[in-house]
């Protein structure tokens, strides 16, 4: 053979074919020998060596292993000389610079600087070879594949559901190559990504990541099935979906065509014909068959506020019910909503009762005619002595109509006064059940505030800070009584809290703004700093990134903080050493409101519901962790959940309780559903954080109702509760329970019997209102037929409850005669205003025997008259009831805790 060998074959000389036979006959195997290239003979080009038959596999595998590539040695650079002088200046340099790659010249591979560059005086570079340059190229597009990856997650909740799906899909197709994942030594292959395919549901993923948001409570939230155009439908007008009387549309809902439990609806019917998932149709969610928004409404927004008799503007009542009426207003209704000046207001009043100003102005008069009627409304509820004839209050409200509003009040600029008449109005509204007048009305304040930038901090030097901090409380009166008209209709609020930097309220009286303390509370440092919103976060422990609360924030991170204050800004921590008092409530009550309005935001704002389940569950834990770090920040006094007998605080403990446990069933609302239907291929996972979530809305009901006695008590309610919000808390966990029950208590079974308890107890709680209450009247007509019907799907009677409307005696159920606590003209001499939230108790000798009991009525007279004129020493059974429930553990009175104790509301998976 001549010319070149193939490539793999060995080059060497070979034996001549007559050496086979010789080689056979040995019977000693050949030795392999390492040979040198010094020690290989040469032999004739003419000769062949015969290959050695395959005897064994161990040389075979010997002769393999040998191949393996022994890698270059890689030289540094400081003995690429040495190497160059060894070899007689020739070597291979790994990597040229870049100079000598462009003149195509050899580079002798000196760092920093080769000997080329330095004999030529060319500034010496080295770039990233090749396989840098590919590895940095490759981690470049693994970070941009994940940033794709992120800004794709995050549009899915922002587009629609066809584009979030397909969104889905496309980042379920490919897995991110993990770039700590060693890569590939090689110049020409690229790194193989590994496709994934979707994941079937497990314990740990389901279908809760693929389906809608909407299939929880929350479903179809941007749109409505009804025409609120029309004039039937105009004076309830629209529901939303965090309102207690869309919930009751619900429960209709469910009683009647729900009969087998199955949650079988005509269009559910329809849509099982037609092959389709209920689960993703949008147009089977709650509150869409059959019943409109008015008749689920117990509100008195259909009733005529005005009297049709002759009113003179300028009447006044007389100097001692005048009194009442005002003093009345300041201990019960301002410390929630302090929208005027109190110890202002209260000097000029009694200027004007004792004669001293003959003739005041108009507004100042629409100010003070509709604290009467506020006060006159409360007087009726609680039958105070005092009180005069039931239309006072309208004779008052439209002596302030023709004082301050007229045809051309909507034209003129709003002013401070004009602000604080519809701030009035609108509560005393509120009050009164006319809700839809007064979300419009406090809409129009809220826009005069706004016009006078009352919702921004005020830094002019002309004006004092203690007359600043009542424009602030002017401010957040305001956005609280919004919160909770919002809360009551379901309705969108119109104050965006990026745009607030008004400071929050001192938690001082105003009596004490000049005192050192209040001083220093007061101060533009202060204002800048702890009490700025952006330092208070409504949402505790999460960091704003608020456009407006990073201004104020950098503005004033150094100027705002002195030595002794240290980071006091965060979570109240500026006003945790504060004894209780009026003004501390409040402060609680604006964080509160905050944060529930933030709830309302996330969960039933019509965006919200574009996303998956998973993102709602996500939502509803995190909301509800705030809503417990909220509660974990309360002063000792406002804490509600524990037994307390200190007296003072208890109105304020009240309030925050049922404010509290409304915000708790608005956030746990929407799994209180059959969501094991809707999402049948949800994992272990998601269907436990369903069932614990629909356990603590229920939980929350529980607790709220077991803040007050078991035995109605109407009168002692109104007198220490939130009287004009208390028919909304009722009603809102009255139809938590009843939508329970008409689902068959699935999420609770075993405790049935504790959810139809505490359902009758809301249902005589409403009939006892009811009696002097047209609103809580029409709220148990409402309610009581759905409680029943509710009752027979879990097999159980009602037969022991009232079953006549309220206002009728029913023979089973007695009413116990209530004594009438009213205000005594003992208690506050002519011209005087008591200066705290809660005046102190007269020492009356008669309650010697009840010293240990928490005395609720604020304005117990010594003999503690009835109305009547009869005396008593001994309050009724009742009256004790209410009056030791509020201290006294539940189980005294034979009433278990909420199932699931309180470990329960943490218990997520």
């Amino acid at each position: 053979m001549s010319g070149q060998q193939p490539p793999g074959r060995d080059n060497r000389p070979r034996p001549p074919r007559s050496e086979p036979s010789r080689s056979k006959s040995s019977t000693q195997p050949p030795v392999p020998s390492i040979e040198t290239p010094d020690s290989i003979t040469p032999r004739s080009p003419g000769t062949f060596r015969v290959p050695q038959s395959p005897q064994t596999t161990t040389s075979d595998h010997a002769h393999k292993a040998a191949k393996v590539a022994i890698p270059r040695l890689k030289r540094t650079a400081d003995g690429v000389a040495e190497d160059a002088n060894k070899f007689g200046g020739r070597h291979r340099v790994t990597h040229a610079c870049e100079p000598c790659r462009h003149r195509k010249t050899k580079c002798s591979g000196e760092r920093p600087v080769c000997r080329h560059c330095t004999d030529f005086k060319i500034t010496c570079f080295y770039a990233d070879g090749k396989r840098d340059r590919v590895k940095k190229q490759f981690g470049t597009m693994t970070e941009k594949v994940a940033d794709y990856e992120k800004l794709l997650k995050d549009l899915i909740s922002r587009v629609a559901d066809v584009d979030a799906n397909l969104i889905r899909t496309a980042l379920e197709k490919e897995a991110i190559y993990d770039p700590d994942e060693p890569f590939a030594d090689s110049m020409t292959e690229a790194p193989s990504i590994p496709v994934t395919e979707p994941a079937e549901p497990d314990s740990e993923s389901g279908a809760e990541s693929v389906v809608s948001a909407g299939a929880g409570s929350t479903g179809a939230l941007d749109k409505t099935n009804e025409d609120f155009t029309r004039e039937k439908a105009r004076a309830t007008g629209f529901m939303g979906k965090n309102s207690e009387i869309t919930w009751l549309q619900r429960v209709r809902e469910e009683n009647k065509f729900g009969e087998d439990g199955s949650e079988s609806r005509p269009d559910d019917a329809h849509a099982q014909r037609k092959g389709s998932n209920p689960s993703h149709d949008m147009s089977l969610a709650e509150g869409e068959v059959g019943f409109a928004v008015s008749e689920s409404s117990y509100h008195l927004d259909d009733m005529a506020i005005t009297t049709f008799e002759a009113v003179d503007p300028y009447e006044m009542p007389t100097r001692e019910t005048a009194q009442h009426l005002f003093n009345a207003y300041l201990t019960r209704v301002h410390p929630t909503f302090p929208i005027i000046g109190k110890v202002n207001l209260s000097n000029q009043f009694h200027k004007f009762i004792n004669g001293s100003v003959q003739r005041p102005p108009e507004k100042w008069l629409a100010i003070i005619n509709l604290i009467f009627a506020i006060g006159a409304t409360y007087s009726h509820w609680i039958k105070a002595d005092w009180e005069g004839d039931e239309r006072d209050h309208l004779i008052y409200f439209t002596r302030a109509r023709m004082l301050s509003v007229n045809s051309e009040t909507v034209f003129q600029h709003p002013d401070l006064q004009q602000i604080q008449i519809l701030g009035l109005m609108s509560f005393y509204l509120m009050c009164i059940s006319q809700i839809n007048r007064a979300w419009i009305l406090n809409g129009v304040a809220i826009r005069e505030a706004g016009a006078l930038g009352m919702n921004m901090r005020n830094d002019s030097a002309n004006l004092k800070d203690s007359l600043k901090e009542i424009r602030y409380r002017v401010w957040w009166a305001l956005y609280t009584l919004e919160h909770r008209l919002c809360s009551m209709t379901g309705r969108v609020n119109c104050i965006l809290d990026d745009h607030c930097t008004a400071p929050l309220p001192i938690p001082l009286e105003e009596e004490q703004f000049e005192t050192p303390e209040g001083q220093y509370l007061l101060s533009k440092e202060r204002q800048q700093g702890d009490r700025a919103p952006s330092s208070n976060q409504h949402s505790p422990g999460i960091p704003s990134t608020t456009p407006s609360s990073d201004r104020s924030r950098s503005q004033t991170n150094v100027e705002s903080r002195s030595p002794s204050s240290g980071n006091r800004g965060q979570d109240l921590e500026w006003a945790k050493d504060v004894p209780p008092n009026s003004s501390l409530y409040f402060l609680h009550v604006v964080q509160l409101s905050r944060l529930t309005q933030d709830i309302f935001h996330r969960l039933y704002n019509p965006a919200s519901i574009i996303g998956t389940w998973s993102d709602v569950q996500s939502k509803i834990k995190t909301l509800d962790e705030r809503l417990e770090l909220w509660y974990r920040r309360l002063p000792p006094a406002f804490a509600f959940r524990r037994k307390q007998r200190e007296r003072t605080s208890y109105e304020a403990r009240l309030a925050l309780g049922f404010s509290f446990f409304g915000a708790k069933m608005a956030i746990h609302r929407p799994c209180l559903c059959r969501l094991d239907r809707k999402i049948p291929n949800q994992s272990d996972k998601s269907h436990e954080f369903n069932r614990v979530s629909a356990l603590t809305c229920v939980e929350a009901a529980i607790e709220l109702l077991q803040a007050i006695p078991d035995e109605p008590n109407a009168i002692g309610l109104v007198r220490v509760g939130p009287w004009w919000s208390i028919l909304h808390f009722l009603v809102q966990a009255t139809t938590i329970l009843m939508l329970e029950m008409s689902f068959r208590v699935n999420h609770m079974p075993e405790a049935a019997d504790q959810v139809f308890e505490s359902g009758k107890k809301s249902i005589r709680w409403l009939h006892a209102l009811g009696e002097d209450n047209p609103s809580a009247k029409r709220a148990w007509i409402l309610c009581f037929p759905m409680f029943k019907d509710s009752s027979k799907k879990i097999g159980l009677d009602v037969s022991d409850l009232p079953q006549e409307p309220p206002g009728k005696q029913s023979p089973s159920q007695p009413e116990p005669a209530m004594p009438d606590f009213g205000f005594s003209q003992s208690m506050y001499a002519p011209g005087t205003v008591p200066n705290t939230m809660y005046p102190s108790m007269p020492d009356a000798q008669a309650f010697s025997t009840y010293d240990s009991m928490m005395q609720y009525d604020q304005y117990y007279p010594p003999d503690m008259g009835l109305a009547h004129g009869q005396q008593a020493n001994i309050p009724t059974d009742a009256e004790i009831e209410f009056m030791t429930s509020a201290y006294h553990d539940n189980q005294s009175h034979g009433q278990p805790g909420p199932p699931g104790g309180q470990s329960s509301r943490q218990n997520y998976p």
